[in-house]
């Protein structure tokens, strides 16, 4: 979806020697790699260990956009270690591999793809991936879909509370919200309108070595 953002600037890319891949059929420019055909191609079975064991789990795994909580918006260095350590986090809030998680937020950032994506991988849990956020859709699609964990940013949750109130809104197997940046205002709102929904507030930097849990709420 995003390859018409690149393309303009594939040339000097290009000269800087990185590799665009993309997800996705379709014809696309000398080299450009279609991530699409290769998966096709590619055979069921695992590769030798010495093939994708990295030497040093502190070597860079991959590159996250963060909008610069240590200084200007940049690409931070995620090293195979830190990536790891993402499989325990929907442990370390209390989740298990018999819930269903809901996830809306952008997997370009840490919390969605690493957090999300790899913690629910973490415990063999379900993940909803929703492609875009919707407040008046949420309780619907918990209901629909099973949603027993929501993993959100503050936003989301000041989202929920400024809807206007519908029949149903406690009629819902949500059991625990995890995430970021809600208010102190917005988290009583929400537990006074929903329900009795655990709440664990954490916080970490995408490109720092430290994060916190609120486990007593």
């Amino acid at each position: 979806d995003l390859f018409a953002a690149v393309e303009p600037i594939l040339p000097s890319l290009q000269e800087d020697g990185v590799v665009v891949w993309v997800l996705g059929s379709g014809l696309y420019p000398p080299g450009v790699m279609a991530l699409q055909e290769l998966l096709d191609a590619a055979s069921e079975e695992l590769e030798p260990e010495d093939v994708w064991e990295p030497e040093d789990m502190n070597d860079t795994c991959l590159y996250i956009f963060t909008s610069g909580t240590t200084g200007l918006p940049k690409a931070a260095r995620v090293s195979h270690l830190k990536s790891i350590m993402c499989l325990s986090f929907y442990e370390l809030v209390g989740a298990s591999s018999r819930d269903v998680v809901y996830l809306a937020l952008p997997l370009y950032h840490m919390a969605g793809s690493l957090l999300g994506i790899v913690g629910c991988i973490g415990i063999g849990a379900t993940c909803v991936l929703k492609e875009k956020f919707s407040a008046s859709r949420f309780w619907d699609d918990c209901r629909a879909e099973g949603v027993t964990v929501f993993q959100y940013i503050g936003e989301l949750c000041r989202y929920l509370v400024n809807q206007p109130q519908r029949p149903g809104e406690r009629e819902h197997g949500l059991r625990l919200a995890v995430g970021s940046g809600l208010r102190p205002d917005v988290w009583q709102s929400f537990l006074e309108r929903f329900g009795a929904i655990r709440i664990v507030e954490t916080y970490g930097m995408t490109e720092g070595n430290v994060t916190l849990f609120n486990y007593t709420g």
